[in-house]
């Protein structure tokens, strides 16, 4: 009879262990998905501040920098479709993104937007934004030397000069943040599902 209430007891202290650790399981996934939504929301606001500044970039280049520097109306036309552009896309992929998904939504899902954040990212630079910075200093340069001459062209490429440097920078630093973020709600996935 002994026994039999040390089993009895063995049990019903098992099946509380159980109980509390699909209690912590339930509330470590909690904390989780949190912790996945706050760093999508970090790159939405990030995504949402790009689109703010592409967006004041248009009426800026198209009726201050011809003013303030004699830019010509194709270059500015062609930085204003840029902008443009930019804010499309940077719509198109964040429209798939959505932080409430990683809290209530199917994770597979959510892993595959994350991973098409990740592939769009990639490729605006590689094929777009690259290639437009090419472009667009060289035509500035042209553009600058053709209204300006002696000191006052070379403290331009000056701050042009420090400009670039900045903004490669700058440039690397957000694009690799992103990435590492986009990486971290993948591993955070990767936990889930594993559970």
């Amino acid at each position: 009879m002994e026994r039999y209430n040390e089993f009895e007891e063995m049990k019903a202290q098992l099946a509380l262990l159980n109980k509390k650790l699909e209690q912590e399981t339930i509330v470590n996934e909690r904390l989780i998905r949190r912790s996945m939504k706050e760093k999508a929301s970090s790159l939405r606001r990030k995504a949402i501040i790009e689109s703010v500044v592409s967006a004041i970039g248009i009426p800026y280049f198209l009726w201050v920098m011809p003013e303030l520097l004699g830019l010509s109306t194709g270059f500015c036309l062609f930085v204003c479709f840029m902008l443009a552009l930019a804010l499309g896309y940077n719509y198109y992929i964040h429209s798939h993104f959505r932080p409430d998904e990683f809290v209530y939504g199917d994770l597979v899902k959510a892993k595959k937007n994350t991973l098409m954040l990740k592939k769009f990212y990639a490729n605006w630079l590689k094929f777009i934004g690259i290639p437009f910075i090419i472009v667009f200093l060289g035509w500035f340069a042209f553009e600058i030397k053709q209204h300006f001459q002696g000191e006052e062209l070379q403290s331009i490429f000056g701050g042009m000069a420090i400009g670039i440097v900045l903004g490669v920078i700058i440039g690397t630093y957000r694009y690799l943040k992103t990435q590492h973020m986009a990486d971290d709600i993948l591993t955070q996935i990767e936990e889930l599902s594993e559970d």
